[in-house]
């Protein structure tokens, strides 16, 4: 659990934007978040009102393996190439580079977002007041107007027609990046890894095709990883490589399809088609699902189905459904009937989100059908005061293909939390949950404060401290302490330690972690990121040995067009 919350730190500031985590192409292992449409050039009739709030803030509303969305755009000072800074229970949880911009909505990469997470951005300079209209003509003057023109002369004018003007091109969106990885620690050799990545996004073809591609390259030095893939020293990971067009009104795609806006899909080799009316869509998707360590084409998986997806005006808010209904085929589960269902509402003082996975036939079923399970609250009833809970149910037990021998088992998590505000130097908060392997029979709960010094350093960085104590088969206590900083505006820096203490451990009962990066502009196309990751024993119980002190380190370069 603490190597988990270590890494995830690192992920959301260190790693860059198409190095993220991607769906794993298995249906019916996990709840994925809904996935959003891509914000359009213009707002719609069908945008959710604007909530009353500082320029400048805004808040994620969705998320998916790879991207984040946001309930901000144009009109409130944001533009494109930003980056924006997001916050989670007063620390920062990461920072994106907006690279799709709507009247009020946006949309980044990024993999350690949330939905609830808040966002800063340095807005553009509000418009000027229009000036006040002329005063109305009376109506003898207007009379005296239409008098007028009906004596004027009307003058032909004689049509030539001029050049003709081409519809300017489709905005193209690329993506490259490089990196390498390296893992060191006592006892063991080191090992490294170089990626390369890229990523495209719409790119046109000719005749209203446009090109979507992601994929990977990697090379390990010396060797593959002796756990995975151990005799691959070269490998290549193609997630997405797909046609899109539309045809009459279907729009119609093709290839290795990422299906973000198919819910609780996975990726596959097939097509799909759609038909969007207003803010309501339905379609059918099918084709075969690769191996999902290796994404290498296979027979022996795939999927099919329907998807739909509607939005409606609710009072002084909005709800969103959207739902899949699918027959999936893997060697591991069988032949099953898969639903997904989800819903959320978007209300003045606060939201409220659930999903439900169910499942039928196979070889394996979850007690009522029920595979996974989630619900999101998240409020606000005033500018000061947030707070927030979650509840996920996980009911299917299936092998883990790349290791088989863990089963995941079926559990219960939930969590909350609440943060005030005082003023603009001091934020106080508190967080608390529990968790339960049903499988075992084994239950753990942790709760803690936190305080939060966002203008320690003025605006160029806060420092944000906290606390948990932890009881039940895990039971012990963990501390930790992160330092943002921005000493320029290219340069982000943060600085992260953490002590974890377990009373139920015979090794290693104290351990320390620290995390160190940076991330960098180096011009408007071009960026650096560099991190590292430590963890060490401090002390160990009953004269047992030790596990080894270890070391990870990042550095990434990429480019955006």
């Amino acid at each position: 659990m603490r190597a988990c919350l270590l890494l995830a730190v690192v992920s959301a500031v260190a790693l860059p934007a198409t190095g993220s985590a991607r769906p794993e192409p298995v249906e019916g292992r996990a709840v994925v978040l809904a996935a959003s449409p891509a914000p359009s050039s213009a707002g719609t009739a069908t945008d959710a009102p604007r909530p009353e709030r500082r320029r400048g803030t805004g808040a994620v509303v969705y998320v998916t393996a790879a991207r984040a969305y946001l309930d901000v755009g144009a009109a409130d000072g944001l533009a494109l190439e930003a980056v924006v800074m997001a916050r989670r229970r007063g620390a920062e949880a990461g920072r994106c580079t907006v690279d799709e911009l709507g009247e009020h909505h946006a949309a980044c990469p990024a993999t350690a977002l949330r939905p609830g997470d808040t966002v800063t951005f340095a807005p553009a300079p509000e418009p000027a007041a229009p000036p006040s209209p002329a005063p109305l003509p009376t109506a003898e003057e207007l009379a005296a107007r239409a008098r007028a023109a009906a004596e004027a002369p009307v003058v032909r004018v004689e049509f030539r027609p001029g050049e003709r003007r081409e519809a300017p091109a489709r905005r193209r969106i690329a993506v490259a990046g490089l990196e390498h990885v390296s893992w060191a620690s006592t006892g063991a050799s080191t090992l490294s890894v170089e990626r390369l990545d890229l990523a495209l996004r719409g790119a046109p073809l000719g005749a209203d095709v446009v090109l979507d591609l992601e994929a990977r390259a990697e090379r390990w030095v010396p060797g593959a990883n002796p756990r995975f893939r151990p005799d691959d020293d070269a490998r290549l990971y193609l997630w997405q490589a797909q046609l899109s067009a539309p045809v009459s009104a279907v729009r119609l795609s093709a290839g290795r399809i990422l299906p973000y806006h198919v819910l609780g899909a996975t990726v596959f080799d097939g097509a799909s088609a759609s038909v969007r009316r207003g803010s309501a869509e339905v379609g059918l998707f099918g084709g075969v699902v690769p191996e999902p360590d290796t994404l290498s084409p296979t027979t022996e998986r795939s999927t099919g189905g329907g998807f739909w997806s509607l939005e409606r005006a609710l009072g002084g808010g909005r709800l969103r459904h959207e739902g899949r209904l699918a027959v999936v085929r893997s060697p591991e589960l069988g032949t099953r009937v898969e639903a997904t269902l989800a819903g959320r509402a978007w209300l003045r003082a606060g939201e409220v989100s659930a999903e439900a996975q169910l499942g039928a036939g196979g070889e394996e079923q979850a007690g009522a059908l029920l595979d996974a399970a989630r619900v999101d609250v998240a409020a606000r009833p005033t500018r000061t005061v947030s707070l927030g809970a979650s509840y996920r149910h996980a009911g299917l037990a299936w092998p883990e293909v790349t290791e088989p021998a863990l089963f995941p088992g079926r559990s219960d998590a939930a969590d909350a939390w609440a943060a005030v505000e005082l003023g603009s130097f001091l934020r106080l908060g508190a967080t608390g949950g529990f968790s339960r392997d049903a499988e075992h029979d084994l239950g753990r709960a942790w709760a803690g404060p936190e305080l939060g010094i966002p203008r320690l350093l003025g605006r160029r960085g806060g420092l944000t401290v906290g606390y948990l104590e932890e009881g039940g088969w895990l039971a012990g206590r963990s501390a930790y302490a992160q330092l943002v900083a921005r000493p320029w505006d290219p340069l982000r820096l943060l600085a992260r330690a953490t002590w974890s203490h377990a009373k139920t451990l015979g090794v290693d009962r104290d351990e320390l972690g620290v995390v160190a990066s940076a991330a960098a502009d180096l011009g408007r196309h071009l960026g650096l990121k560099i991190s590292a990751l430590s963890r060490s024993p401090l002390t160990t119980a009953e004269g047992a040995g030790s596990t080894s002190w270890g070391l990870t380190g990042n550095v990434a370069l990429y480019a955006t067009y």
